[in-house]
């Protein structure tokens, strides 16, 4: 029986190459925490995340790494029991559970590995290709409407048949329809859009009246059109909305996104793999929308949630950013993005083991603000 031996957590901060404007922030660079186990006969496994500023290396260490280190490096159920009991009486959201998901991630490759399969084949293997959801939609500097309009659509041109546009950072919501009437106009074939709002949004009044806009563009949906304290406002919104609204990024309890499962309060879920609390929470809430009939939406983080596009029908597109352009860099942690893989617009499954992606540990450390080991005793 192979054990876990060591642990080590970088948190890295990757430059962007030029600021990203939100209605309440500017983003100049990503938090990413990396977790990576090594087993006592020497095989490493590994997972990325979002950190966004928070101590999720420490809460893993600190934490985690008591329920991990000297156990068997195959039972992932197993360190779930421990590190819920070592904590019972801590919420087990919020930095708990995104810490808890890499390190659990980053059992899931160990197991890959050890077994030589990728993890959708792990998880039973589904559809062979998979179309992207590519996040082309940032302003870049000095772009002008036509300018921003013609690029997306040359992406469509490439082959791609969903395109998602970031909305949270116009002070005026005209030139987003501006846009978005330049994008239809212009467009040759299908192509799915997705209008993301970031949660910026704070009133259901004027969240309908958006709503009601936006519906001349025949989105295919409206994304996190609130912050994450305001899940209430989904079920009002999406009932009286003409366009589909779908929400979920970066939650931490399953059981939130369960709540919305029932109460039908959206039409698209979003879940994160990578927040909440394990890849076992992440299937659980994919069979209940799918029972429900309500199609799921992985947020980024494509090296992780492309293994459940190709191992379950609910989980249609793959979300990934464009390697060619400045809006997402967590990618440079590794040796390649999934977006070098893409073929006009569709994605097929890895066939590497495990996750299916390599760290680069030279980037890894280079742009480490903390790095720390910690071995069984």
């Amino acid at each position: 029986m192979a054990t876990i031996a060591e642990m080590t957590t970088w948190w890295s901060r990757v430059p962007l190459d030029h600021p990203i404007r939100f209605k309440w922030n500017t983003i100049t660079h990503r938090d990413c925490v990396v977790v990576r186990l090594t087993t006592d006969d020497g095989i490493s496994g590994s997972a990325i995340g979002l950190s966004r500023g928070a101590p999720l290396d420490v809460v893993a260490q600190e934490m985690l790494g008591p329920s991990i280190l000297g156990f068997d490096a195959m039972d992932v159920a197993g360190f779930q029991t421990r590190s819920r009991g070592a904590h019972a009486f801590a919420d087990q959201t919020g930095m708990l559970a995104q810490a808890r998901s890499l390190v659990d991630l980053a059992l899931w490759d160990i197991r890959g590995r050890r077994l030589g399969a990728p993890l959708w084949q792990l998880l039973g293997g589904g559809p062979e290709t998979a179309p992207v959801l590519l996040v082309e939609g940032y302003e870049l500097p000095g772009e002008s409407d036509r300018g921003f309009a013609d690029r997306l659509l040359a992406r469509a041109e490439e082959g791609y048949t969903a395109i998602k546009l970031e909305a949270a950072g116009y002070a005026d919501p005209r030139q987003l329809f501006e846009r978005l009437r330049l994008i239809r106009e212009g467009q040759r074939g299908p192509l799915e859009l997705v209008v993301d709002v970031n949660g910026s949004w704070h009133e259901l009044r004027s969240a309908q009246r958006m709503a009601r806009h936006l519906a001349e563009f025949d989105l295919a949906w409206l994304e996190d059109p609130f912050p994450h304290d305001r899940l209430d406002l989904l079920g009002p919104l999406t009932e009286s909305s003409p366009v589909p609204i779908g929400s979920g990024d970066d939650v931490t309890d399953p059981q939130a996104l369960l709540a919305l499962i029932r109460e039908r309060a959206v039409d698209v879920l979003r879940i994160d793999a990578t927040t909440l609390g394990g890849l076992q929470p992440a299937l659980d809430v994919i069979g209940a929308a799918r029972q429900a009939g309500i199609p799921v939406s992985g947020h980024a983080h494509p090296y992780v949630h492309q293994h459940l596009s190709y191992a379950s029908d609910a989980v249609p597109y793959v979300e990934a950013f464009p390697e060619d352009r400045p809006f997402e860099t967590s990618f440079k942690l590794t040796t390649g993005s999934v977006f070098r893989d893409v073929e006009d617009g569709v994605l097929a499954r890895p066939t590497a083991p495990g996750l299916a992606f390599e760290l680069d540990l030279e980037r890894v450390d280079g742009w480490a603000a903390r790095t720390q080991t910690r071995r069984a005793q």
